[in-house]
C-alpha cells in the first residue's frame, strides 16, 4: 500500500496466467493447467514455457478504489504509516486476488476473439459504475478501521 496521499485513489491489478499445458482444462490445484510467460510479459510478447506452449487470451481486472475522503494527512496514523489494508488484514497490498466464472453467452468469446474485441461493447468508466451491488451485509464499510 502507499504511504503517501494518492490523489486520485488506489489501483490494483490482477493479471491471469495466459500459457496453457494444452492438456487440462482444470487441474485438482485449480492453477497447474496455466502458467505465467517464462519471460517478459503478455503485453511484450513473453514465451511461454516448454510445459505450457499454448497462448491464451489475457484475462485483466483493474480495480481503482476512491481514496479521495483520506487525503487529509492529519487523519492518518501519527507513526507515518499508511491506513489502508484489504479486508483480510494485509497492510502490504501484495494479496490482491481474482476469480474469474465462465459466463460468456453463446459464441461471444469466440466472436470477439476472432475480430480482436470489435463485437464487444465498450463501456466508459462512468457506465461502468452506475453497475453496482447493494449492500448485502449490514456493517460499517466506510471511513477509519478501528
Amino acid at each position: 500500500m502507499p504511504n503517501c496521499v494518492c490523489k486520485e485513489g488506489i489501483m490494483a491489478n490482477v493479471r491471469f496466467p495466459t500459457c496453457w499445458d494444452s492438456k487440462n482444462l482444470d487441474t485438482a490445484d485449480h492453477a497447474s493447467h496455466v502458467a505465467y510467460p517464462s519471460s517478459g510479459t503478455f503485453e511484450t510478447n513473453g514465451p511461454c514455457p516448454a510445459t505450457h506452449p499454448v497462448k491464451i487470451p489475457q484475462l485483466f481486472y483493474e480495480v481503482i478504489w476512491d481514496t479521495r475522503p483520506f487525503n487529509d494527512n492529519s487523519i492518518w496514523p501519527e507513526d507515518g504509516s499508511q491506513p489502508f489494508v484489504w479486508s483480510y488484514g494485509d497492510f502490504t497490498g501484495y494479496g490482491t486476488h481474482g476469480d474469474y466464472v465462465f459466463g460468456w453467452k453463446g459464441d461471444g468469446l469466440q466472436r470477439a476473439m476472432d475480430s480482436c474485441n470489435g463485437v464487444l461493447k465498450r463501456q466508459t468508466i462512468a457506465q461502468a459504475n452506475q453497475c453496482s451491488q447493494k449492500q448485502k451485509v449490514a456493517e460499517y464499510i466506510d471511513g477509519v478501521v478501528d
